[in-house]
């Protein structure tokens, strides 16, 4: 079976993203609530803010220095590796925040804040990325900052299916 670039990139960075997903797992009935019922710990502007951030250190420098201040930094590296170095991704500058959503906390995992997000890559290819931002010891983090994958976590509060996969932008031979 001959396999398309295209599948073999979500295939592989969704397999990165894994631990994002388990992360992001909503429960029933307690969209936008912590644990202990109160308010969700970070707000759509925290989040905002984490991810101008992030994006202004995006387009320079290695993975190791680009996941440095998120919090999954390996699945960061490795999603950074797969988009970077794989499909010559880079993004094209500040994205724009379509509109965010409360991730509940559940049995296992922090909760926070995702944001979809719409930006250019470098190259001019369109995405469309949730962007997931958490705050495990009470300072909201990036969960793992690859905002121009178009990826999207499991189980999104945003829905399925509004993510938009760039094109590999590497020199064709």
């Amino acid at each position: 079976m001959v396999r398309s670039a295209r599948s073999v990139y979500v295939s592989a960075l969704a397999a990165t993203v894994l631990a994002l997903a388990v992360l992001s797992a909503c429960e029933d009935g307690a969209e936008g609530r912590q644990r202990d019922g109160g308010p969700a710990k970070v707000s759509k502007e925290q989040a905002v803010e984490v991810l101008q951030r992030v994006a202004r250190r995006a387009p320079a420098g290695s993975a190791r220095e680009f996941c440095k201040s998120v919090l999954q930094r390996q699945a960061c590296e490795d999603a950074w590796e797969e988009s970077v170095r794989q499909r010559c991704l880079k993004p094209g500058g500040m994205p724009r925040v379509l509109r965010g959503a409360a991730v509940p906390d559940t049995r296992t995992s922090d909760g926070g804040q995702v944001l979809l997000v719409e930006g250019r890559t470098a190259g001019g290819g369109r995405y469309v990325s949730e962007f997931f931002v958490t705050a495990p010891e009470g300072r909201p983090v990036a969960s793992l900052g690859v905002f121009w994958s178009g990826l999207g976590l499991g189980n999104s509060p945003l829905g399925e299916g509004v993510q938009v996969l760039p094109g590999a932008e590497c020199a064709r031979d």
